[in-house]
């Protein structure tokens, strides 16, 4: 009996854990003076519509991507104006492409804030990467 709920605990922490395992792109960037990584799983970037920039203009406008993080912000009440914003194709992915946008923030201890958008609105929040000392 003992060793039934081990097993027990043990298949309901693998089934919970499902998520970890599905396949993540890494998406490792130099935004102006700051590194960041962010994870997007290549289930949302199938999503995500593609897009050649010499034949049409992006499916999502740039508006459209700032009102995406605007709307995902809307829950932590931390606003911050738009400091910049890059489009920049996925990595393996030369179809997709997505945005940078940098948020200047007084809500966290970052100065800034660093958001992928894909190109279906979807918006995935970056880690910014600690600077090193000199």
């Amino acid at each position: 009996m003992k060793y039934s709920s081990w097993l027990y605990l043990a298949i309901v922490i693998c089934s919970t854990n499902v998520y970890a395992f599905e396949s993540k792109v890494e998406i490792f960037e130099q935004f102006d003076d700051l590194r960041m990584v962010a994870f997007v799983s290549e289930k949302d970037i199938a999503n995500s519509p593609e897009w050649n920039p010499d034949v049409s203009a992006p499916p999502l406008t740039v508006f459209q991507a700032i009102k995406a993080v605007r709307n995902f912000n809307s829950s932590s009440h931390s606003s911050g104006s738009v400091k910049e914003i890059e489009i920049r194709p996925m990595p393996k992915h030369a179809k997709h492409w997505h945005y940078l946008i940098k948020i200047k923030t007084k809500a966290t201890k970052n100065k800034y804030d660093i958001y992928v958008v894909l190109m279906n609105g979807k918006v995935i929040p970056a880690i910014i990467e600690p600077q090193t000392y000199k």
